[in-house]
This record gives structure tokens, sequence and C-alpha cells, in this order.
């Protein structure tokens, strides 16, 4: 009751396409195995391959991922079957992510250190959806040996849960103490409180002179010269001397104005402020020794998610974009040789 026939199969190495063919015995005990069972293991792509072709898909279009991949290694991948295979991989990048609780993707060498969290949100064009905020997390040791990077294009409150699972996947309880730094959105600040309640919240110094700049350019609308040089002596007074002090200059300096629309400016600057006086103090704080400024997440931002999913004319399926971001999270952070061995 057997069956003999003859098989081939398409195995993908970073040699190249390698086509075998055999013969191969089927019945119906189902103990037999085809000839591409036996040579592949299940896998379509060696290991070295499926890395080498996630990283091309991953750093550059599909088209010229297919393109240069054959070109350099003789792999023939059509840019479908790119797209294709980075989203199944992307599936299983996610998993091991999640689990990651048990501990294998931990930081051992954060004890009694600062662990440093960043947040923010780049937009990228979705199909059928316009444009949508891609909220991007950073942690990082007080070293900066160590990143890990995680996105999620979804809402707020999904974020803030996001935040605290991969606190605890990298073992953010063993740290000193955490740190966020971030611009002064209240979305970022109230769920990272919520889910992080002893992390210590700091606003982006340079977050903060933009504001003051907004206010200067009310201020000061035909001399971009003068409101320049108001903005720089406030933003030095707030670094060097505080918010109090700051706070206490703008509301005199409020008074002698009898135009709306300025006394308007100087109000939302005055509001911006003052709700987040513990978390501007940056005297206080650079004396501490806490970092005060966001540049890495601005790095992160445009390295993890614009120099891939914001080129010229680019726009994404959802599907496609989430399965993007989970693979670029994962490729620039310290657990991508962890994750992407276990990969098929």
């Amino acid at each position: 009751m057997r069956h003999k026939g003859q098989k081939s199969f398409e195995f993908i190495t970073k040699a190249g396409n390698i086509k075998v063919s055999g013969a191969y015995y089927h019945c119906d005990c189902l103990a037999s195995k085809s000839v591409a069972v036996l040579v592949s293991g299940l896998r379509k792509f060696s290991k070295t391959a499926n890395e080498l072709v996630i990283r091309y898909a991953a750093s550059q279009s599909y088209q010229q991922a297919s393109r240069y991949l054959r070109k350099d290694f003789r792999i023939y991948v059509s840019h479908e079957m790119l797209r294709r295979h980075l989203c199944g991989v992307s599936t299983q990048i996610k998993r091991f992510r999640d689990d990651g609780i048990s501990g294998q993707y931990r930081w051992d060498d954060i004890k009694d250190k600062k662990l440093y969290g960043y947040a923010d949100g780049v937009l990228i064009n979705i199909r059928k959806e316009g444009w949508k905020e891609c909220k991007l997390l950073r942690y990082e040791d007080a070293d900066g040996k160590n990143i890990r990077h995680n996105g999620l294009l979804g809402s707020i409150k999904q974020f803030g849960s996001l935040v605290r699972r991969e606190a605890i996947n990298i073992g953010a309880s063993a740290a000193e103490e955490m740190v966020f730094l971030m611009d002064g959105a209240e979305g970022f600040h109230n769920h990272i409180k919520k889910n992080l309640p002893t992390a210590r919240q700091i606003v982006d110094y340079w977050h903060t002179c933009q504001h003051i700049g907004d206010c200067g350019e009310v201020l000061y609308p035909d001399d971009d010269k003068a409101a320049n040089r108001w903005r720089s002596k406030y933003c030095r007074l707030l670094r060097q001397s505080g918010p109090y002090k700051l706070l206490a200059i703008l509301r005199k300096l409020k008074v002698r104005y009898s135009n709306k629309r300025k006394r308007k400016a100087l109000s939302v600057l005055i509001a911006f402020l003052a709700r987040r006086l513990d978390r501007i103090n940056y005297p206080e704080l650079i004396e501490l020794g806490y970092k005060v400024d966001s540049g890495p997440i601005e790095s992160s931002c445009k390295n993890v998610v614009q120099s891939r999913m914001k080129g010229s004319g680019m726009r994404w399926s959802r599907t496609g974009a989430v399965a993007m971001l989970e693979v670029r999270c994962a490729l620039t952070s310290d657990l991508w040789e962890k994750v992407i061995d276990k990969c098929a």
C-alpha cells in the first residue's frame, strides 16, 4: 500500500537557493516523510539566510531587498515573499518577547544603577486611516551599554501596559531607580505614572525650551533676533535658577502687556510650567546627577521608525506596519541575537 513518487524542494541558504530532488514513499500509516521534510527539518530558510533576509527586508524597501539579495548572494526571493516572511517572523518575535517575563531577556548588570526610560511618538501613514501615531519606547542603563526598544501602533492605554511589561522583562526592580524622560505630553505622563508609580519623571529640557521659544515668537512677531534673545535668556534662567524664579518673572511680565494675544501666550506658558514644577526643576536634577535631555529617544525615532517607515510616498497597511515595527525594534535592541536564532 505504499506509493513512490518524486518531489523537489527549494532550500534558501546564504549561498543561494538550492533545489533538492528525491524519491519519497507515502502510505496510510502516516509515518513516512517526504524529501522536503527530511532535508529542511520544516525550514525553508537556513538560520543564517533567515537572519540575512530579515535584515535586508527590515533595512530597505522590499523591492530593493529582493534585488540586492539576488545580486549579492544569489538568493531568489520575491518582494511579496519577503513581506510575508517578515510578517511571520514578527509574530514569532512578539511571542518570544511576551514570554520573556520568565527572565531570559533580563539585564543582570543594572543592579544598584539608574535605569532610564524614554517615550515619544512618530506619525506614519496608514492606508485608509491616514497619519497615525506610532508610540516608541526605549530603555537603557546609565552607561548606555544595554538598549531595548519596543513600539506600538495603538492607544496610549495599551502603551502604558507595554511600558510595564517591558520593565518586568528587563528586571527593572533590581535597578537603584527608574527615571523616565519625555516631552510634556500628559498622556504619556499619566499612563506611565499609573503603570510605574515609583518611576521619577522628567520633562526633556529642550521640549520646555521649545515652549518658551513659542511664547517668544508671539511676543516679538516681527523681530526674530529679539524673539531668539528672549528665548535664550529665559531658557538659561530656567536651567540655572529653576522654574520658581522663572514663573515669578513671567507673572510680573504678563501684567505689563495689554495685547490679548501676547497675554494669552504668556498664560499658556505659565500654565505649562506650573503643572510640571516637580519635573522641570533642572538645577536640582542636574546636581543630583540625572540626565535632563531626551536625545536618545529622538535618535531612536529617526533610526528605528523614520529611516524605514517614512520614506518618500510610503504608505503601510496596518498589519505590515505592526510587523515592521516589531522587527525594527528587535533589530535595534540588545536581544536581537537571542530572538532571531529561535525564528523558523
